[in-house]
């Protein structure tokens, strides 16, 4: 058994509940998690391997706006605390994309751009090796981890090719064109996340760490509003 992960897709729904549990202060605080564990208790099996496919983190080579430097530089600090954590789990991280500064839409009200970021090709990655796993490799068992319909004409090659594929996802978001593109479903809950939930990373860092995180647009303390 083989899994494949969309790390993003996985960090969103990790913080969300981590949050909303209060498990963690600030969306953008630093936290672990036993991924593998996850995985493992969701399949009730421990898989031969997890590949998680996440993005390289860079500053563009061009002038952007300090705060928006200052975001990616804190972004980056907290990418390698996770990718270490992953590593220590013995997770195989494929770093597939890029996260591009780009110019966003017009705003509707005021007709002004501001500078965002987006990640680039971390989905085209993850959906090749999928279908390079079933077709190349003929790996019959395949469990992926992510909620994007894009991800549906891989599945189906690697299905048609003999496989069988299974789509794992949070049990409150499940993508129904996902589920009838596989062979079967499995969930993760909120259990799942809090019981593996290893706590916020503390160290000589992380004070600098917040420092950074109040620089940031929109920088404020959480309330039970949230």
């Amino acid at each position: 058994m083989q899994v494949f992960i969309d790390g993003e897709n996985l960090r969103h729904r990790l913080v969300s509940v981590l949050f909303q549990e209060k498990l963690i202060h600030d969306r953008d605080e630093i936290y672990g998690v036993d991924i593998r564990k996850l995985v493992t208790e969701a399949l009730k099996q421990e898989p031969e391997s997890i590949r998680y496919y996440t993005t390289n983190i860079v500053q563009p080579d061009f002038e952007i706006p300090e705060l928006l430097s200052h975001k990616i530089k804190a972004i980056q600090e907290a990418h390698e605390r996770w990718i270490g954590m992953l590593n220590e789990q013995h997770i195989d991280v494929v770093m597939a994309g890029n996260l591009k500064v780009k110019q966003s839409n017009r705003c509707y009200h005021c007709g002004r751009r501001t500078m965002v970021l987006q990640e680039k090709g971390v989905d085209v990655r993850l959906a090749a090796e999928v279908v390079m796993a079933a077709t190349h490799d003929n790996v019959k068992d395949i469990v992926v981890l992510s909620s994007d319909a894009d991800m549906i004409p891989a599945l189906e090659i690697a299905k048609n090719n003999g496989a069988k594929v299974t789509y794992m996802c949070f049990e409150e978001e499940v993508n129904e064109s996902l589920v009838k593109a596989t062979n079967f479903v499995v969930n993760y809950d909120r259990d799942n996340i809090i019981r593996n939930f290893q706590g916020r990373y503390h160290s000589e860092h992380l004070e600098a760490y917040k420092e950074h995180v109040k620089t940031l647009p929109g920088a404020h303390e959480p309330d039970d509003n949230h």
